[in-house]
């Protein structure tokens, strides 16, 4: 497939950005002061589902996201969150954003998915991860090609070698051979020191990704009595800063990578997520690194469809152009290639991080920790969307190696995103036995359309009598979630009573595919130059 067929998936959106951003702001605070007529009715609870900001995705990753959430039928955030965190990897040290002098942020984003078993995300992250692993076993085949070629150039050289020992020349000795190392993209195993010497040789980085994430937490509690830690290292790698690490076996006792970048993907149930934001893993701010997308369960439904191949071949084009992003050569070694920003994308970096800082002075504890790496979060968001259109050829990308509006505004929004989502999540996590059982009789609700009714209410919850789920709903009214009233009358049988939730009590449509009003427009819409200048990957 040609890049340029890329270009033809762009559609314009007319609105302007900056608008839409104030809109969205002022929508926040509203929600947050209680200032909807409604919100007097709502008893405190846990913060309602808002739609992942689909639209801040260039095609192809778009239309990746929507179809492979059709086809698989779950929340468009299980696909999105962790194809971040691909993308991401793809970029890895090859690229990094300027924010001002002094402070950069690489392409790193380490991302979750939350969710009970049974929730599909485990064939959302294959869905992601298929084609970087299809991408990984031609490359390891290659390396078994390359092996046997070394090998053989190595027991020519031992002859050689042995040649000129006896003939006691002044001529120089035969040159050893290099072993050729294999190209890694996309890791399991957890441990730093399995990791070290991998990274030591794929100057881009890696992506660490694990069906189940509770393998790589588990590896903190295994040191988490002795004298050492992985938790230091793990940090260094989400900041893409040095690493040295100390082994007691191996040929190479001690291994130093420059710049240690690693992604994270994967999927974890709450229960264990719960223990991951224990007290050890808050203080050191390792929990607070990870984003997190626990959409609301829904009722499983079959999908004749499957994800069209030509979409899966778009993103595995996608994977392989982003590796081709090249560092600066220097005499130390690679190093990133630093990206600015327009003058446009800096009011709106300046605007963004000043609204979210007073946003998160207003927090306190494990959220505000959280909300303290969104502002990186953002940035980090701004340059993957930036080279997705730059791989995507973007007709309306001006200058490959400036961050423009659009760019910074489709980071603005999920950063923005994840942050609502975090509260949500949080809040879940922090709730009490009672309030988490009332929670999941409001979703139970929900999934029937926001009412029901007590006779559909007893078959539906096995309760012997009538009475006993009048009661369990008058418990829902009694903490504000809606109103237990007479049904309207049919003619026949008895009158019966039916709940409904307050509006906003329940989730919007969690799957939009156009037209999202999340504070953004389209990111192919907002150019700030001429024509496109050519770049040098």
């Amino acid at each position: 497939m040609k890049q340029k067929e890329f270009a033809q998936q762009f559609t314009p959106i007319e609105p302007p950005i900056e608008p839409m951003v104030e809109s969205a702001t002022q929508r926040r605070r509203s929600a947050r002061d209680g200032s909807d007529a409604e919100s007097c009715c709502r008893a405190p609870a846990v913060e309602p589902f808002e739609p992942f900001p689909i639209d801040a995705l260039p095609e192809p990753v778009r239309g990746f996201v929507n179809v492979g959430a059709k086809s698989i039928d779950c929340d468009v955030s299980y696909i999105a969150t962790p194809l971040l965190s691909a993308l991401g990897s793809c970029i890895g040290n090859s690229r990094c954003i300027r924010l001002k002098r002094g402070w950069t942020e690489p392409a790193v984003v380490w991302a979750a998915i939350v969710g009970e078993s049974g929730t599909l995300k485990t064939p959302a992250f294959r869905l992601v991860t298929r084609p970087l692993h299809e991408l990984q076993g031609r490359t390891l085949a290659q390396h078994a090609s390359e092996i046997e070629a070394y090998e053989i150039a190595l027991r020519n050289y031992e002859r050689e070698l042995q040649r000129w020992k006896r003939s006691k020349s002044g001529d120089n000795p035969p040159e050893k051979p290099d072993e050729p190392n294999p190209v890694r993209l996309i890791v399991s195993d957890t441990t730093v020191e399995a990791l070290a010497p991998i990274l030591q040789t794929n100057w881009r980085g890696v992506l660490l990704a694990r069906d189940e994430l509770a393998g790589w937490i588990g590896g903190f509690d295994r040191y988490a009595r002795g004298s050492r830690s992985d938790a230091p290292h793990w940090l260094s790698m989400w900041s893409g800063e040095s690493l040295v690490v100390d082994r007691k076996t191996g040929p190479q006792r001690t291994i130093y990578v420059p710049r240690a970048a690693v992604s994270i993907c994967g999927g974890i149930q709450p229960a264990i997520l719960q223990h991951a934001l224990g007290v050890e893993h808050r203080e050191n701010g390792l929990a607070a690194r990870l984003l997190l997308a626990m959409p609301p369960r829904r009722p499983r439904r079959w999908r004749e469809a499957d994800i069209p191949p030509e979409h899966e071949a778009r993103l595995a084009l996608l994977y392989d152009r982003l590796r081709e992003l090249r560092p600066n050569e220097t005499p130390d070694g690679p190093e990133p290639v630093v990206v600015g920003m327009t003058p446009g994308a800096k009011r709106l970096w300046i605007a963004f991080f000043n609204e979210h800082g007073q946003e998160q002075a207003e927090l306190t504890g494990d959220l505000a920790a959280a909300f303290s790496k969104l502002e990186a979060y953002a940035a980090r968001f701004a340059i993957i969307i930036h080279f997705v259109r730059w791989a995507a050829d973007d007709p309306k990308l001006s200058d490959p190696e400036l961050v423009d509006e659009g760019s910074m505004s489709a980071g603005v929004a999920l950063a923005r995103w994840f942050g609502h989502e975090a509260r949500r999540v949080y809040s879940m996590l922090g709730e009490s036995d009672e309030d988490r059982d009332r929670r999941r009789l409001v979703e139970l609700i929900e999934l029937r359309g926001g009412s029901t009714s007590v006779r559909d209410w007893q078959r539906s919850r096995s309760h012997e009598t009538s009475a006993d789920a009048e009661a369990e709903l008058k418990t829902l009214e009694s903490a504000g979630y809606g109103t237990l009233g007479p049904a309207p009358q049919t003619g026949r049988g008895r009158p019966s009573k039916v709940f409904t939730l307050h509006p906003d009590t329940t989730d919007t449509d969690n799957n939009p595919t156009e037209g999202s009003d999340f504070g953004i427009v389209s990111v192919s819409e907002v150019s700030e130059g001429g024509g496109r200048q050519e770049s040098h990957p």
